[in-house]
């Protein structure tokens, strides 16, 4: 009876309007839950409302995902100006179940199924009881929102038997309020046969953020950047190595932010160890406590960008065990880059490309190459003048020309006459007469 009622108030609005034509919004997610999935619902909430929709109308087949983008997804619609309806094509397990639970409506095609919602980890092995415990407080926070059996939404998380309803179980529980084959009937079953209906679509820029996302671009783009970095430490001057790394991060950085996925504060975590081994590079000598602490501060920048921010919220120990993942990812990635530059200039180096990005001519001395500058025309115990100060490096004027020297002995001032002592390894060492 109280199905029926909310059914009532839910088409009374279409009746009322008489010949005035209704607009459905309609959103397909047939993908893992992760915070691109609850940025996706956002635009396309918004793109209903600037549309004037009156019912939203959200396809899900999914298995799930990401908890702290399922809980964004769940108050984004239960908060939303609309009469809003989920058809569960096959799938709505974990984080897809709690989305569902927060539409007004529920319809299901034949073998569907809906449940299975305790909160697991990577390997599919069920998390410690804060986490199911937060699972449960959602499941049945959002069937007491949406007139559901609460009871039953919580055994979808745990208890003597994780609960997943097939289709006609759904509806018999109240869960579903009915079946339908697709979108189409969906609506018909609903009264909005006739309304004006507008599918959301990706645009471009969506398109090229999500390939930027996938975990296999990820990967790569993570390698280029920390396998840059590393080469711009073990070679002199900025180079290729560097710029590689700064696209990479760019790549790797940008989607992630756009996305919602990495907060202000992990970017600057990163942004602290690239100024950090900058000053290392450019400004100090050798490498030391800068530099190590350049690569910490990015390789915790890194690590962070993989962690899901939500741990953060839980009270209790802090579970370590969501960090040793990205930690190793981090470790793997660096290990596989540096070796995979290593091999790929050795696959590069007999190729003609080769030339555009490194010098590889060698210079023998039977070609007339030497190692050190010859000096013609001077010998011990010719005399000149200082051109500069000698600090100990300088210019001396000698026999009319300008030559590098160095003082032998102490500081030498300009303009003062000196006189070569001895040559060593191409270089002129002087004394003041």
């Amino acid at each position: 009876m109280k199905r029926f009622f909310l059914l009532l108030l839910i088409l009374l609005p279409l009746t009322a309007r008489g010949t005035e034509t209704c607009r459905v919004f309609v959103l397909t997610i047939d993908s893992e839950i992760h915070a691109k999935s609850a940025r996706t619902l956002e635009k396309a909430l918004q793109e209903a409302e600037d549309w004037n929709a009156q019912v939203f109308l959200m396809r899900l087949n999914t298995f799930g995902g990401a908890l702290d983008a399922a809980e964004k997804m769940r108050t984004a619609l239960l908060e939303s100006p609309f009469t809003t309806v989920a058809f569960i094509d096959h799938q709505a397990a974990s984080a897809g179940a709690l989305i569902s639970l927060a539409c007004d409506l529920i319809y299901m095609s034949p073998g569907s199924t809906i449940g299975a919602a305790t909160v697991v980890n990577q390997k599919g092995e069920p998390m410690p009881e804060k986490y199911q415990s937060y699972m449960r407080s959602l499941m049945r926070a959002t069937a007491e929102k949406t007139g559901r059996d609460t009871k039953l939404a919580e055994q979808m998380v745990n208890g003597e038997k994780i609960v997943s309803l097939t289709t006609q179980e759904a509806i018999e529980a109240g869960f579903s309020q009915g079946r339908a084959d697709g979108i189409s009937e969906t609506l018909d079953l609903l009264g909005y046969s006739d309304c004006e209906i507008q599918e959301y679509k990706e645009t471009w820029l969506d398109k090229v953020i999500g390939f930027f996302l996938l975990p296999l671009v990820q990967g790569l783009l993570l390698m280029g950047m920390i396998g840059g970095v590393f080469f711009e430490l073990k070679t002199p001057g900025v180079g290729f190595p560097l710029g590689l790394a700064i696209v990479c991060a760019i790549g790797y950085f940008s989607p992630l932010f756009l996305e919602g996925l990495i907060q202000y504060w992990e970017i600057a975590v990163m942004m602290v160890g690239v100024v950090l081994l900058g000053l290392e590079i450019f400004v100090t000598p050798g490498f030391g406590v800068l530099g190590i602490l350049g690569i910490v501060a990015m390789a915790t920048g890194l690590t962070l960008s993989m962690v899901d921010n939500w741990i953060f919220e839980f009270k209790g120990p802090f579970p370590w065990n969501r960090i040793l993942g990205p930690v190793a990812i981090v470790m793997v990635a660096s290990l596989a880059s540096i070796i995979g530059m290593l091999l790929s200039v050795h696959v590069l180096f007999p190729t003609r490309a080769f030339n555009y990005i490194a010098l590889r001519t060698n210079l023998k001395t039977e070609n007339g190459f030497l190692g050190v500058p010859v000096l013609k025309d001077i010998a011990i115990g010719q005399e000149g003048i200082t051109f500069t100060d000698l600090r100990p490096a300088g210019k001396v004027t000698i026999n009319g020309k300008w030559v590098e020297a160095r003082a032998a002995v102490g500081f030498i001032p300009k303009d003062t006459t000196v006189k070569v002592v001895r040559i060593e390894g191409g270089v002129i060492f002087v004394e003041t007469l």
